[in-house]
C-alpha cells in the first residue's frame, strides 16, 4: 500500500512456505503449508516454524500477493489493475475471471519501478485510469499495462 514492492515482495517471501524447502530441517513443518507463527531470531529455536493447518494465513497471504503484490482487486465498478512488484521484474502476466469474463493481464515494466501504472489498453483501446470497466462486450478481453514513473 505504501509503494514499496521491492520490500512488500521480501515480506512475502519470508513466510512463503515453499521457500523454506532449503532449511526444511530447521523450519520443521510442512513445506505447502503456512505456519502460523515462525520463531523469531531472539529465541534459540529461530526459524522454526509452529502451528500449521491451524491458521488463516493462507487466504490472506493469497489475498496480498494477487491484490496488492500483482494488484489486480475486484471492485464494485470493474477490475483495478495496479501493480506494486519488485523493481528487478521486468512484468508478469496474469488471467483472471471477472463477472463471468476472462481478463488476460500482461503488465509491461520497461523502467524497472515498483509502482505507477502509465497507460492502460483493453483489446487494444487505450483507457484512462487503471479500472477495466464492468460493461466489456464479450467473453475474454486482453489487458496491456504500462508501468512507470
Amino acid at each position: 500500500m505504501l509503494g514499496n514492492g521491492d520490500r512488500a515482495f521480501e515480506y512475502y517471501a519470508q513466510i512463503n512456505p515453499a521457500g523454506r524447502n532449503e532449511d526444511i530441517e530447521l523450519y520443521e513443518c510442512e513445506p505447502y503449508v503456512y505456519a502460523q507463527n515462525i520463531i523469531g531470531d531472539e529465541h534459540p529455536q529461530f526459524g522454526l516454524g509452529r502451528n500449521s493447518w491451524l491458521s488463516g494465513t493462507a487466504s490472506w497471504c493469497y489475498q496480498a500477493a494477487t491484490q496488492w503484490i500483482l494488484g489486480i482487486r475486484p471492485e464494485y465498478n470493474g477490475l483495478r489493475v495496479d501493480p506494486c512488484i519488485p523493481s528487478a521484474w521486468s512484468g508478469f502476466s496474469a488471467a483472471r475471471r471477472f463477472r463471468g469474463q476472462m481478463m488476460r493481464i500482461v503488465v509491461h515494466n520497461p523502467g524497472k519501478v515498483c509502482k505507477g501504472v502509465l497507460k492502460m489498453a483493453v483489446d487494444g483501446n487505450i483507457i484512462s485510469g487503471n479500472l477495466i470497466p464492468i460493461d466489456l462486450p464479450g467473453e475474454e478481453h486482453r489487458v496491456e499495462i504500462w508501468l512507470g514513473k
